[in-house]
């Protein structure tokens, strides 16, 4: 029923975003463009608006546009504590690692606190480890800030701080203040700090999230008609332990909890440097909460026998969007991230960067009005909106999962051979990976989910489990790596890509150099030396063609993969992703006809000698 409310709230607030306007240049069409000079302004520098302001300032180059962007943000990601901290689990889905290192933004070791390798499962019934469908971590956890309150030492740096960074790379003017107030000046927007008043900006963008107080300064801003996302409520908690014993205790897994806890929906252990953070996700989820969930014998059991919750540790209880804003945009100015829509539960960094780039292409090449984001945006924001009702039904099942025994000993079975067989024939673990990890869509879950082989399966896997009940699988003592960083290592001289073998991935360099090179008639060709942030093997992802050179590791080289899937459903949501990929092939062709042009011309001086 509550539901049904928010779906014809949503549809009102449609109808009056067609009908009403405030503001008399809304009463027509009008074209509103940034033009050479143009001035923005950002307010929110997390992801989001980091990433808003770097992809506006890129997409700006490429056509020779000159912009001048202002971004606010007060918080310092050098501190720890809540001075650096935006008040989140910190995890970077393999979805967006690998869309981010298609981009040329690659994520280096100083802010991965660990690569995410596998998800251990833990039902009231069991456990059971649901490993990477790919040998190589593509999962970044990471500190929003440079870390919790009484860090004594900080090894790691910011995610968020790094992104600000690459923005100012960029050209953006980084501004260290808060905006306390918002006005229109000739129906042009600007901002101001205790301190200064800035001139009025061709466009703003807010990307301050749902947790900030900023957001208030728009819910009676004349001209804007916007109303904030609903919320619900999360407990986060960071407990240091020690690089050590993070290693020893929990590796590169992330444990997920569906337990029969009053007012738990979620929980998770996210294992980073020398700390693991607690997650944990419901209407009414506090510290009593907490206390029963890390109380509980199947949680217990992730930490060190001699382990107790110590009386002081850093914890806040934050808003999560679980809902849109229903007009996240006006003329000159778009929400971004959170404060317009997130994904459930899931991805919210990923949904921030969907965003953030949908507002940026829209903004550069069609413009600043309403009737340029209504076309060009707010598609983006209703696809997030439309799965995340998916995702909800998706969710209300794991309810049913921890209600009954029942179904989570079929669950549990048919994951533990699953486990046991190669990951063509795996049905669920996939599904329940991509639905942890947030690395697919919940219609594609939900599409897998409703297959005759994953129906049958499951109700086969019920009817065994509960005639022969699993029990407390064993996950297994494997060794851990002793690396963390995102990708896979290669040694020196190791054949990474192997000419006339089936391509159905790209490789992004993190570390270190490859040879490119040819066989022929059994000598070696050398083609190239390739190097950090390169990519290889792109062709056969386009056109289905078996790899035509091999590739080996000089030294000791980290790199991430790019499946086809993944890559070619990124760029269908968002053709500008194939941009860098043209690009650089474009320049290796001019490359070739130059090495062509070269060897003519010295057969020519041989021929004439």
């Amino acid at each position: 029923m509550k539901e049904a409310f928010y779906a014809i709230k949503n549809y009102l607030y449609a109808d009056k975003y067609h009908k009403k306007t405030t503001r008399s240049q809304n009463n027509h069409a009008v074209s509103l463009k940034l033009v050479q000079g143009s001035r923005v302004g950002v307010i929110g520098g997390g992801p989001a608006g980091s990433l808003f302001s770097y992809f506006l300032l890129d997409m700006a180059q490429r056509i020779d546009l000159n912009l001048q962007v202002d971004l606010y943000e007060p918080k310092d990601f050098s501190k720890p504590g809540p001075t650096g901290c935006n008040m989140c689990g910190g995890v970077i889905s393999e979805s967006l690692v690998q869309a981010l290192a298609t981009e040329g933004i690659n994520l280096p070791p100083s802010i991965v606190q660990r690569g995410i390798d596998s998800y251990v499962m833990h039902l009231d019934v069991g456990t059971v480890r649901i490993r990477t469908p790919f040998d190589e971590k593509r999962i970044a956890s990471v500190h929003r800030g440079v870390g919790p309150r009484g860090l004594k030492e900080a090894k790691w740096a910011s995610f968020d701080g790094y992104l600000l960074k690459l923005a100012k790379e960029k050209g953006v003017n980084v501004i260290t203040e808060r905006v306390i107030e918002v006005d229109w000046e000739n129906n042009l927007p600007k901002v101001k700090t205790r301190n200064t008043e800035s001139p009025t900006y061709d466009l703003l963008g807010v990307a301050v999230g749902v947790n900030s107080t900023t957001l208030e300064l728009f819910e009676q801003l004349v001209g804007v008609n916007y109303e904030p996302p609903r919320v619900t409520k999360t407990y986060i908690s960071d407990f240091f332990i020690g690089q050590a014993k993070v290693q020893e205790y929990f590796g590169n897994a992330m444990h997920v909890f569906l337990l029969d806890i009053p007012h738990l929906e979620f929980g998770a252990i996210i294992p980073k440097g020398d700390y693991v953070t607690v997650c944990l996700l419901g209407k009414r989820t506090d510290a009593r909460v907490a206390q029963i969930f890390l109380s509980h014998p199947q949680v217990k059991q992730c930490f060190p026998a001699d382990w107790d919750v110590p009386e002081l540790f850093c914890h806040c209880s934050p808003r999560m969007n679980i809902g849109s804003a229903p007009i996240p945009f006006s003329d000159r100015m778009v929400f971004l991230g959170d404060c317009g829509v997130s994904r459930l539960y899931k991805d919210g960094i990923g949904a921030a960067y969907r965003t953030a780039k949908a507002a940026a292409t829209t903004v550069i090449f069609e413009g600043v009005a309403i009737q340029d984001f209504r076309k060009h945006y707010l598609s983006t924001c209703q696809d997030i909106s439309r799965d995340n009702r998916i995702g909800k039904i998706i969710f209300s099942f794991t309810g049913f999962v921890k209600k009954s025994q029942f179904i989570a000993n079929g669950i549990l079975r048919m994951i533990i051979k699953e486990q046991q067989q190669a990951v063509i024939r795996q049905y669920m673990s996939p599904a329940l990976w991509d639905l942890f990890t947030g690395s697919a869509t919940y219609r594609s879950i939900s599409l897998r989910a409703l297959h005759p082989f994953f129906i049958g399966k499951f109700c086969w896997s019920i009817i065994a489990g509960n005639f022969k009940p699993t029990g407390h699988h064993s996950i297994d003592e494997e060794v851990f790596s002793g690396r963390s960083d995102l990708g896979k290592t290669y040694q020196d001289g190791e054949i990474i890509v192997r000419e006339g073998e089936k391509g159905t991935c790209m490789y992004v360099i993190q570390e270190g150099y490859v040879e490119v090179f040819l066989d022929k008639d059994g000598r070696e060709l050398h083609l190239a030396v390739l190097k950090e942030g390169d990519f290889f093997g792109e062709i056969p992802l386009f056109e289905r063609e078996k790899r035509h050179i091999s590739v080996r590791a000089l030294g000791i080289v980290r790199v991430l993969t790019v499946d086809r899937k993944t890559l070619h459903s990124s760029i269908q949501k968002d053709p500008s992703l194939a941009y860098r990929i043209l690009q650089t092939m474009a320049r290796r062709v001019s490359a070739l006809s130059d090495e062509i042009v070269k060897l003519r011309s010295q057969d020519t001086d041989h021929s004439d000698k």
